[in-house]
């Protein structure tokens, strides 16, 4: 049998025809175009036209050859935020009345942020303030930043107040009418200059060891403290600067005889030390100067103490005065009546046996002053008697004024102003005793510095 061979030969037109409408479907049904030789769409590709000699002209069509994001539309404003103020402690000066590190103006800032919680640059806010009549709104107005940020300024008036900044943005009140808006903290407006009615000294001990001993360079023998107030009241602005100065003594620190108010008051450390005897008009103070003013005491062993400071116009000042004192009993008073320390033993005369001898002593220094703050008055070496405790038992903290409360002057200087004890002494037999007693004891006087001081006393107890 006779086989014979089949080689291929090529398509015939028309079914390379078929191909080609094949193939276009194909590609119009997946996006493609017809860019590229054949028919191909190329990845990417957009509209195109079929490639010439395929007997078939494939339409144009549109594709992509990738994926796309959606764009997010611009956003609306979601909310404003008070995000701080400068100064940060939210207070500043009266007009006018300044003060170190204090300011008279208050900077607000607010931050707008949209519906998906982003910073919103170019957006209006609106500013106004709940007290206009007491403060002056600088900025009305502003527009965001690239941070969503925007602020306002507040100058102070003439009266202390308190004041919050209200942040409104316009036009997006929507349905519900009321434009967003937000408050700040509020903002206070307080702390002018010093005046003379609120200036305050006071001391933490008035009567101190400092006639016969001197303070150590670290331990003071007092403090001294200012209060400041302004007019209205309030504390003055921190860092106001107090000068002080002292006839007896030394007062202040090596770099400064002074100091700043913080919250309106401080305080510095009083050494006892030479000089101890005041001498008229030295040193020059504030105190005793000028129309209104009294020279300083000249009593022994009183120190006067002058601090001042200004209102940028006016000096304000105030004064005190502290004892310096010994540290021996100079002069001792019974019942207010000075008994004479010479004659040794002092005589309480006699008492009834059935009632307890109750007196007075009245302790005071060489100069009539008291004796220092703390000392121990106590009583000792008791023979046939029975005493009660001492009251006070203690020397107390004693604030130099005459008897009616008034400042003291030259004219008090023969004033005896000891601290005054009460004692008790009884017969330990009472009513019932049998015989005639004499009771005798001595009264104790020991200073803070360890310095002792004994008197004796004598009592005789009746009987019946």
């Amino acid at each position: 049998m006779q086989h014979s061979s089949k080689s291929s030969s090529p398509a015939s037109p028309l079914r390379l025809a078929a191909l080609g409408l094949i193939t276009a479907a194909v590609l119009s049904a997946c996006g493609g175009g017809g860019g590229n030789p054949g028919g191909v769409a190329a990845p990417g590709a957009g509209s195109g036209t079929g490639t010439p000699g395929t007997g078939v002209t494939p339409g144009t069509g549109t594709g992509t050859g990738g994926s796309t994001s959606p764009t997010t539309p611009a956003a609306a404003p979601a909310t404003v935020q008070f995000i701080s103020a400068d100064p940060s402690e939210k207070s500043i000066v009266m007009q006018g009345q300044g003060g170190i590190n204090r300011t008279e103006t208050a900077t607000l800032k607010f931050k707008v942020l949209d519906v998906y919680n982003r910073p919103l640059a170019g957006q209006a806010v609106n500013f106004s303030v709940s007290v206009p009549a007491l403060v002056r709104l600088n900025q009305a107005s502003a527009t965001t930043d690239a941070n969503g940020e925007a602020s306002t300024t507040v100058n102070s008036g003439t009266v202390p107040t308190t004041f919050r900044v209200i942040a409104t943005l316009p036009n997006t009140g929507g349905t519900s009418g009321a434009n967003i808006s937000t408050t700040s903290d509020s903002i206070v407006v307080t702390t002018g200059l010093p005046v003379q009615r609120a200036f305050s000294l006071s001391a933490a001990k008035y009567n101190l060891e400092g006639w016969a001993h001197d303070s150590s360079p670290t331990q003071p023998a007092t403090t001294i403290q200012v209060l400041v107030a302004d007019n209205f009241g309030n504390p003055v602005p921190d860092g106001t600067p107090v000068i002080f100065q002292t006839n007896m003594g030394s007062v202040g620190s090596s770099d400064k005889g002074g100091c700043n108010t913080v919250n309106g008051g401080c305080s510095v450390d009083f050494r006892v030390q030479a000089p101890r005897t005041p001498t008229p008009g030295l040193p020059a103070t504030p105190c005793n100067t000028g129309p209104g003013t009294t020279p300083d005491n000249a009593r022994p062993g009183l120190a006067t103490i002058c601090a001042s400071s200004t209102d940028g116009a006016t000096t304000i000042f105030g004064r005190i005065n502290l004892f310096f004192g010994d540290s021996t009993v100079g002069s001792v008073y019974l019942d207010r009546k000075p008994v004479d320390m010479t004659a040794g033993v002092i005589d309480l005369g006699t008492q009834g046996s059935a009632a307890p001898k109750v007196f007075e002593l009245q302790f005071n220094d060489l100069n009539l002053n008291p004796l220092p703050f703390g000392t121990t008055v106590a009583v000792t070496n008791m023979v046939g008697g029975t005493a009660a405790a001492v009251v006070p038992a203690t020397v107390p903290n004693i604030f130099p004024r005459t008897a009616d409360g008034k400042e003291l002057t030259d004219a008090n200087v023969n004033t005896a102003l000891g601290s005054r004890h009460t004692f008790s002494v009884s017969n330990p037999a009472g009513k019932d005793c049998t015989a005639p007693l004499t009771s005798t004891f001595d009264v104790t006087v020991t200073t803070p510095g360890n310095d002792v001081t004994t008197i004796p006393f004598k009592l005789t107890f009746s009987c019946p």
